[in-house]
């Protein structure tokens, strides 16, 4: 699968570079969030980490910037033998959800460099 977009002067980047873009992700949040996306389940810190061989210090900055951003979901674990201590969560992507906020901000992107260049253009003084 071909996961590249393409530039008009045919220049490709990859669309997690583009995401990581337009939210201002790290390399760390992207993979988080890749993982997350290909798993298809709902994931704890410790998976996570196990899965990308990092700390889940690591981890938890990442998802709480992802979280922070509205691209995944997050419900408390409610199971008995985690009422010690801290909260215990479970983080998943919606895929559906998450295609509709990216291609929505995208567009909303979009018309916004068109409505600051267009002012831009205009404003343009030509020198004498």
């Amino acid at each position: 699968m071909n996961s590249k977009v393409r530039f008009p002067d045919g220049r490709e980047v990859d669309i997690q570079e583009v995401i990581a873009f337009l939210y201002g992700l790290s390399r760390s949040d992207v993979e988080v969030l890749h993982v997350m996306m290909c798993k298809g389940r709902k994931m704890s810190t410790e998976d996570l980490a196990e899965e990308l061989k990092v700390t889940k210090a690591s981890i938890s900055k990442s998802i709480n910037n992802l979280l922070y951003k509205g691209l995944i979901g997050r419900e408390k674990v409610t199971d008995e033998e985690k009422r010690k201590g801290r909260p215990a969560y479970l983080y998943w992507v919606d895929r559906e959800s998450l295609y509709e906020k990216v291609t929505d901000d995208m567009e909303k992107l979009t018309e916004a460099v068109k409505n600051q260049f267009k002012a831009h253009v205009q404003l343009a003084v030509v020198p004498s």
